[in-house]
Parts: structure tokens; C-alpha cells; sequence
């Protein structure tokens, strides 16, 4: 029996790399190509949304994927590992296929984007983040009580990954209100992206002080700063408010960071 659970183990592995393969080249054509003429930036720009960091923000994608290669690299080790069955079928039972799911929706999220089906690609984001949350949660990330390996190789890539798509939800919402033109005014607009950034403020607060995920917390300061750094390129002064808004968020989360370093410190004392 256990052989045959080892074989299934080591099969599921093998589409979990196939799936990360299918997730690479998918993005590697969107730039090479790009797919149907036109590159990710330049859709975004059809349909502007002051929620949109500045470019440099999105290197954040090449970090993700390295360190979802790793996570590649290290489950085929434990599937390929003659001597960490039990490992390996506790990793399995947990990843269940919520990783193969996340990397083919990713790859379906750039077509449905590049062809520009705004509304689609919403659902999508929407649905990869959920498999994305469902491996957060099966695997207890972050967990005080995990492995090194499991810190390195699944708590770190999928607590940047998630704490990012916690963001593309709510970019590709703004996107959507651009087009189909519910976002109104250059004003309500701005009051829109304030809201987005409150919501991105909230979900990263709790997520510190519930889930322990100051890694999450970090990308949402990332991607803030690169809407800080985006509006004052612009330069519009109606606009400072968005930044005052992020310079807001980015001290509430700082000083959860603080307290919770402070209170877990405490309770170890």
C-alpha cells in the first residue's frame, strides 16, 4: 500500500512541476510576444487605475517565481527521497491540488488579461488567491513550530505570493471600474483608491496579528510604496491624498509589526 500511495505521491509532484512549467511559459510569452500585441503594462494602461503601483513594483514577480521554483525543486527531492515517505505523504495531503490549480489559473488569468477580458481576468485573480489561501491554511503558514525547510521552501514563497495577489485583487478591481466606466470622476476615483488602500491596510493588519505572516505584511508595504512612488511621479496634487493615504498605511502596519514582535517577545519571557 505504501508503495502505491509513494508512486501516486511521486506522480503528483511531477504535474505540480508540469503545472509550474505551463505557469512560466505562459509568462514568458506575454513578454516575448507579447500575446495578442500587446504587453501587461500596456493593457493596464487602456484602463488606468490610481491603485496601479509603479513598474519597478511588479519585480516582485521574477522574486516570486524563484522562490516558487524552489518549492519545485524541493517537493521532487521529497518525492524522489527513498527515506521521507511520511514527509512526503503529509506534504501531499496538505498541497492537495491547490498549487497545480493556482499556476494553470495564473496562466489562464494573462490570456483573459491580454485579450483584454477585464472582467474574467477579476474572477481569476479572484480564484487563484482562494488557492492560494487554502495552502496557507492547510499548511498553518506561519506555523512557529515548522521545519527550516518548510519555512524556506513553502512558508516564505507562498506568504510573498499570497500577500501579492492580495493586491492584484485589488488592482484588477480598479481596472474593472475603468472599464466599464463605474469609476466616475478623476475625484471619486481618488476616493476609490483610498478605499482599496484602507482594504489592503486592513487584510495586512490582520493577517499579522492573526496568521503570525509579517512577510505578507511586507509585500503589502512594497506595493504601497510603489503607489507612493507612482502618484508623485505624476505629480497631481489632487492626487497627495492617495499618498498620504499609503504613508498611512504603511505606519499602521509598522507599528503592527512593532506590537506584535513586542507581545510575542513578551510571551516567551
Amino acid at each position: 500500500m505504501q508503495a502505491h500511495d509513494a508512486l501516486h505521491y511521486k506522480n503528483r509532484s511531477i504535474f505540480n512541476s508540469i503545472a509550474f512549467i505551463i505557469m512560466l511559459a505562459a509568462n514568458i510569452l506575454a513578454v516575448a510576444l507579447p500575446i495578442n500585441g500587446l504587453t501587461t503594462a500596456e493593457v493596464s494602461d487602456n484602463y488606468p487605475c490610481l491603485f496601479t503601483p509603479a513598474d519597478f513594483t511588479f519585480m516582485i514577480w521574477p522574486v516570486i517565481y524563484l522562490c516558487l521554483a524552489a518549492f519545485t525543486i524541493y517537493q521532487q527531492v521529497l518525492a524522489f527521497s527513498t527515506s521521507r515517505f511520511d514527509k512526503l505523504s503529509a506534504f501531499m495531503r496538505r498541497m492537495d491540488h491547490w498549487f497545480i490549480f493556482s499556476c494553470i489559473i495564473n496562466a489562464g488569468w494573462l490570456f483573459a488579461w491580454h485579450y483584454e477580458i477585464i472582467s474574467l481576468s477579476l474572477l481569476l485573480v479572484l480564484i487563484q488567491t482562494s488557492c492560494l489561501v487554502m495552502i496557507h491554511r492547510n499548511f498553518g503558514i506561519r506555523n512557529p513550530s515548522a521545519s527550516t525547510s518548510e519555512k524556506i521552501f513553502i512558508e516564505f514563497p507562498f506568504s510573498i505570493y499570497l500577500g501579492w495577489m492580495a493586491v492584484a485583487i485589488l488592482g484588477n478591481v480598479g481596472s474593472l471600474l475603468a472599464y466599464e466606466d463605474w469609476a466616475g470622476s478623476h475625484h471619486a476615483q481618488i476616493w476609490i483608491t483610498i478605499l482599496l488602500t484602507a482594504i489592503a491596510t486592513l487584510a495586512t493588519v490582520l493577517m499579522v496579528l492573526y496568521r503570525n505572516n509579517i512577510m505578507y505584511a511586507l509585500v503589502t508595504v512594497w506595493a504601497l510604496y510603489g503607489i507612493i512612488s507612482k502618484r508623485q511621479t505624476d505629480g497631481l496634487p489632487d492626487e497627495f491624498s492617495i499618498i498620504h493615504a499609503c504613508i498611512m498605511g504603511i505606519g499602521l502596519i509598522a507599528v503592527t509589526i512593532s506590537w506584535h514582535l513586542i507581545r510575542k517577545q513578551k510571551s516567551f519571557a
